[in-house]
C-alpha cells in the first residue's frame, strides 16, 4: 500500500544558475517575477529548485504537466494548487535550506515539511524560551556534541506542524510538544484555547516522521541530480542526506 504522504527532497549543493535555467520554464509569471527580485544568486537557485520540484511532484501525483499549476492563498494563507482555475484536490508544503529543498504532498489532509542544514549555527538558549519543558529536558539529556542536531530535530518537527496547520508562529510553540524517538506530537489536555486553535484534533489525528544523518536512515525520494539534464529522470536518487535533515 502506498503511503498517503509523498516526500521528495533534492540536494542542490553545487548547483549554479546555469544548471537550473531550464527549470524556470515550468514556473508561472508570478514565480519568475519573484526569482528576478531576489538579489542573491544562491537564493534564486534555491527558489527555482524548490518551486520546480513542487510542480514536478504535483504533476506526477495528479497526472498533469508541471506548468499546468497556478496558486492562490487559502483560508489560512497556505497556497492552494489550481489546475484550469479549479482546486487540484491535493495538499502540499515545501521547504528549502542551504543545500536542500523538500516537498511533501498528501491527498488526505494538511501536510507540513521543514528542512534544515545540520551545520547551521544553533542557539540552544532558544529551547528554554520556545520549547515545552519535556522537550528541553530531552535536549539537556543529550551528550553536548549531539545537542545542536537534537535541537534541529525538535525545531523541524515543530515547524512542520505549524506549517501544516497554517497558523505559523501565531501558534505558540510551547502549546504542544514532541517525543522524538519515534516522533509523536502531544498536546496540553483540557486547554480550551489550544483545542480550538488546533480544530479539536488530538495526538491521534497527526503523524510525524523525520530523517537525519545521525539516524543512519536514508531519506526517501532524495534526488541526487546535479545538472538540469537530470530533471527529467524522476528515479534519480541518492542513498542519504549529507548536510540536512527533514521532518514532516
Amino acid at each position: 500500500m502506498r503511503s498517503p504522504i509523498r516526500l521528495w527532497a533534492m540536494a542542490i549543493d553545487g548547483l549554479e544558475e546555469d544548471d537550473v535555467a531550464g527549470w524556470r520554464d515550468v514556473l508561472d509569471d508570478a514565480e519568475r517575477a519573484r526569482v528576478d527580485r531576489l538579489a542573491v544568486a544562491r537564493s534564486r537557485v534555491e527558489y527555482i529548485a524548490a518551486h520546480a520540484l513542487t510542480r514536478r511532484v504535483l504533476g506526477e501525483t495528479l497526472g498533469e504537466a508541471p506548468s499546468a499549476f497556478h496558486y492562490e492563498a487559502g483560508a489560512k494563507g497556505k497556497p492552494v494548487a489550481l489546475v484550469a482555475g479549479r482546486p487540484a484536490g491535493v495538499h502540499f508544503n515545501l521547504s528549502h535550506t542551504n543545500g536542500l529543498v523538500a516537498i511533501a504532498v498528501s491527498r488526505l489532509g494538511e501536510v507540513g515539511v521543514d528542512a534544515e542544514a545540520v551545520d547551521r549555527n544553533v542557539n540552544l538558549a532558544v529551547a528554554d524560551r520556545y520549547f515545552f519543558g519535556a522537550e528541553s529536558r530531552w535536549l539537556a539529556g543529550l551528550a553536548p556534541a549531539a545537542r545542536a542536531e537534537g535541537f534541529l530535530r525538535l525545531w523541524t518537527l515543530k515547524e512542520a506542524y505549524i506549517k501544516a496547520t497554517g497558523l505559523g508562529l501565531s501558534q505558540p510553540l510551547d502549546e504542544f510538544w514532541f517525543e522524538v524517538d519515534p516522533p509523536r506530537i502531544r498536546f496540553h489536555a483540557g486547554d480550551r484555547r489550544t483545542t480550538r486553535r488546533r480544530g479539536g484534533s488530538t495526538s491521534a489525528c497527526w503523524s510525524a516522521a523525520s530523517w537525519w544523518p545521525s539516524a543512519g536512515v536514508p531519506l526517501p525520494g532524495t534526488a541526487g541530480c546535479r545538472k538540469s539534464s537530470c530533471w527529467n529522470r524522476p528515479t534519480c536518487r541518492s542513498d542519504g542526506l549529507a548536510r540536512g535533515g527533514v521532518s514532516l
